[in-house]
């Protein structure tokens, strides 16, 4: 192989390896779903749950959801512990998924709150889909299903 083409492979093949460094795909989703409002406590409101899975060496940060016209008003939920009670109020530094670990949006846990509802939200109805953003400039859609909601209902509808 002459000089030139030992440059050019050797160049390829550094290219390719730069880019396979910054190949990270960023933020993963997986089961998105929503809340019905069926039977719910409260039928003017409900929450979006999904799996975010972090593949990178940086925490990465949910600071926003949009889920459409399905409600008035979409807010990051965390839970904490307040007076021995466990309680909901907005996460005003958004939903951190650490590096090189996941963060599940669940009942009881962080959530993507949808208050001020336009509709209800029967079992099988629709599929919400919510744009996500994150603190790196990334944004994720998912398509969240609409399911019935099994978790006790009394403790979840508790606002700070």
């Amino acid at each position: 192989m002459t000089h030139m083409k030992r440059v050019i492979a050797l160049t390829g093949i550094l290219l390719l390896a730069g880019c396979a460094q910054d190949a990270t795909p960023g933020i993963l989703t997986g089961e998105p779903w929503v809340r019905t409002t069926d039977e719910a406590q409260r039928p003017d409101m409900t929450a979006v749950y999904v799996n975010l899975t972090n593949p990178s060496d940086s925490d990465v940060t949910l600071i926003d959801a949009d889920c459409g016209d399905v409600a008035e008003i979409t807010e990051l939920h965390e839970m904490i512990m307040r007076d021995g009670e466990m309680v909901m109020q907005e996460a005003a530094d958004g939903i951190v998924v650490p590096a090189g670990s996941h963060e599940h949006l669940a009942p009881g846990g962080p959530h993507i709150m949808l208050m001020e509802l336009n509709r209800e939200l029967p079992v099988g109805s629709e599929e919400v889909t919510c744009e996500l953003t994150f603190d790196d400039g990334s944004t994720r859609e998912i398509v969240a299903p609409v399911k019935e909601f099994t978790e006790e209902q009394d403790t979840y509808h508790t606002h700070d």
